[in-house]
């Protein structure tokens, strides 16, 4: 009698989990380029405050060009530089944002060597205010994320001050170098505390 081969089947139940599991992976994986982020110039920027690392300066992030790549609600660049003028002597303008409206920044290119950014903020109205300051990207779902990295405290911030090291890539789903994402730094005053101003906004591209 001729041997009949017969397939054997899986469980359904397993089945049905490997499956799961694999659409699953599939739909949390981010939408992480291959391609590393180009090389920018940098300096020291926040040298005078005992940070000696290098920083690039953010697309506009100086607001000297207007409002060129930003989205704005309710914020306009405004005449006053933040008083150090970190970038440079003759910077005469800076972004002021209403309590109720929010700034987001031109694409910024982040991988695993963008660990941290900074940038200068001082509250302009009211008797007190946060600023949350957020990481907003894509995944491959389409979906939009947004991460809160900081929330500065409006007491401090009376006059112009330089803010914490504000984490960036180690908040993303970035594992190795060469891998990047296109993020958007969102600058969001609580709604029901004061008006807020922000200048020289710089990323570190350099993993320390």
């Amino acid at each position: 009698m001729p041997y009949v081969f017969r397939r054997r089947s899986l469980p359904k139940s397993r089945l049905v989990c490997m499956i799961g599991a694999a659409l699953l992976a599939t739909a949390t994986v981010p939408a992480v380029a291959a391609a590393a982020c180009p090389t920018t110039p940098t300096t020291q920027a926040f040298s005078r405050f005992g940070d000696t690392s290098a920083y690039t300066l953010a697309s506009n992030g100086h607001f000297e060009a207007g409002t060129t790549g930003w989205s704005l609600t309710k914020a306009a660049v405004a005449t006053g530089n933040e008083s150090y003028k970190v970038r440079s002597s003759s910077d005469a303008k800076s972004l002021a944002i209403q309590p109720t409206g929010v700034a987001v920044s031109a694409p910024i290119c982040v991988g695993v060597e963008h660990p941290n950014f900074r940038f200068f903020g001082r509250r302009t109205s009211g008797t007190w205010g946060v600023l949350n300051v957020k990481i907003r990207w894509t995944g491959s779902d389409g979906r939009t994320n947004e991460t809160v990295v900081g929330s500065l405290s409006g007491d401090p911030y009376k006059s112009w001050l330089p803010t914490p090291k504000l984490p960036l890539a180690t908040t993303l789903p970035l594992w190795q170098s060469g891998q990047s994402l296109s993020v958007r730094l969102v600058f969001d005053p609580e709604d029901f505390g004061g008006a807020w101003s922000i200048d020289d906004v710089y990323v570190d591209p350099y993993r320390r």
